[in-house]
């Protein structure tokens, strides 16, 4: 596969064409299988294919990669290069995420047993919605803690150091990847106590102008009050992440380019998920992809009833923000998480139409053995540009119709379109060439403009 390289806010390969990428994550928690789903990778592959996906977050786990202080398991990670050469077979990007959730394999997934320095501390069991235990539990702030404070692990080496040091080892293992487009060093970093503390004192601050203020029951507060607690919750994640995350992203960033040239992808802290602001900055002397999360306050609830569109859009705009202020390529790589119902496809395409809006790369949240059987999921099959020969402008697929426009500045060369339909439906209006290529029950079309310059194409289902 042709390598891509960064350039402003794009993805370019190596012919100069622009890169639009869509796909999936790929997360297998559990210490079952090492952190692999049982099937073969084939299978998945196979699916994504079919999906129209030409990239892959796939998750690995600080968990599988280092299981004994200072031992790198070669073998796991001589399995994770396997998955990425699967994909590569199948003209797939992978994105490659160390993934976390609650910190430590011990609660959900993450640091190894060793590295999780909670000091005994209680960890609640009780909690409604998963997350809430980042607040919660003393187990799990305390572990933090001593991560960002470089606590020494048993053999008396920091924790930051041999974390450091891992990622050296597995930047140099995925050097020759072509298909990986950048590493990750930590998915939703979460900034420990300082969270708690933050919350308590916009709580207590607000409590002095109104004595019966609580964030635990916003609806008995009014929209300032709500918008001066965030306020001041923001201020200190923002601190976190100009000061500690960005010193933890500079220390990743020269363990992997000691021996590759692979980006680092940054997206901000575990509370960057929601509506509140990043505070990254760019690095120097590496390449870096904009990688944010945003997700609804209903997920993994049962409350989908209350889900929220104009949330979506707002934390997104949030986003295009931060990306017009990194200037950096973007990929929404943290989405959805909905649950199979009817209203889910209705929930895709909304987020769908941001992606297309921005000119973002797109990675749904998340792969499940057996998705390819469900039917609530189709909607992330959808018709977009994979390769542009120019500078892409617009591009929208209304699913209903069967419809695609595009609009780009076009220079010499080929222009890659895929659609989730097949060959001899296609009529294409525009100052262009085209042929189509059968993909099963999809199809690619490669477009050639008759001319440089503003071209507009349409797309039907004949």
């Amino acid at each position: 596969m042709e390598r891509l390289h960064t350039e402003g806010t794009r993805f370019i390969n190596d012919r100069g064409q622009q890169v639009i990428l869509q796909g999936i994550n790929v997360l297998a928690r559990e210490r079952t299988n090492n952190h692999f789903y049982a099937e073969e990778p084939a299978k998945a592959m196979a699916f994504f294919r079919h999906m129209g996906f030409n990239l892959i977050r796939f998750g690995i786990f600080w968990d599988g990669a280092e299981p004994e202080p200072g031992r790198i398991d070669m073998d796991y990670l001589a399995r994770v290069k396997e998955y990425i050469r699967e994909a590569e077979k199948n003209q797939i990007y992978v994105m490659v995420d160390m993934h976390q959730d609650l910190f430590a394999q011990k609660y959900i997934d993450g640091a190894p047993d060793w590295a999780c320095l909670d000091e005994g501390l209680p960890h609640p069991e009780n909690c409604r919605v998963w997350y809430e235990a980042y607040l919660s539990s003393e187990a799990i702030i305390r572990a933090a803690d001593n991560f960002w404070a470089n606590k020494p692990a048993a053999d008396g080496v920091g924790l930051l150091d041999h974390y450091e040091k891992m990622w050296e080892v597995i930047a140099d293992i995925l050097k020759d990847c072509h298909n990986v487009i950048g590493l990750e060093p930590m998915n939703e970093p979460f900034m420990g106590s300082l969270a708690r503390n933050a919350f308590g004192q916009a709580q207590m601050q607000l409590m002095k102008k109104n004595p019966a203020f609580s964030i635990q029951d916003p609806s008995k507060a009014t929209p300032e009050e709500i918008g001066e607690f965030m306020g001041i919750v923001a201020g200190h994640f923002l601190e976190f992440d100009r000061t500690t995350l960005m010193d933890f992203y500079r220390r990743m960033a020269r363990a992997i380019s000691k021996t590759s040239d692979l980006a680092i992808i940054t997206g901000g802290n575990i509370y960057c998920s929601t509506d509140l602001p990043t505070g990254i900055e760019r690095l120097e002397g590496i390449s870096q992809i904009y990688a944010p999360h945003g997700y609804d306050s209903v997920v993994d609830t049962d409350n989908y009833a209350a889900f929220s569109q104009e949330n979506v859009e707002r934390l997104y705009q949030h986003k295009r923000e931060a990306q017009e202020r990194l200037n950096l390529p973007t990929i929404a790589a943290e989405w959805g998480a909905f649950p199979s119902k009817d209203f889910t496809n209705l929930l895709i395409r909304h987020m769908n139409g941001i992606v297309e809006k921005n000119l973002w790369g797109s990675a749904y949240c998340e792969y499940h053995p057996g998705m390819d059987q469900d039917p609530h999921f189709s909607s992330l099959r959808r018709a977009y540009p994979m390769a542009v020969a120019g500078d892409l402008q617009a591009y929208h697929y209304d699913e209903e119709q069967q419809l695609f426009t595009m609009s780009y500045e076009a220079e010499t060369g080929e222009t890659v379109i895929f659609l989730p339909f097949g060959v001899g439906k296609v009529t294409v209006d525009g100052e262009t060439e085209y042929q189509t290529e059968e993909r099963g029950e999809n199809s690619l079309l490669r477009v050639r403009a008759r001319r440089q310059g503003h071209i507009s194409i349409t797309v039907r289902e004949a």
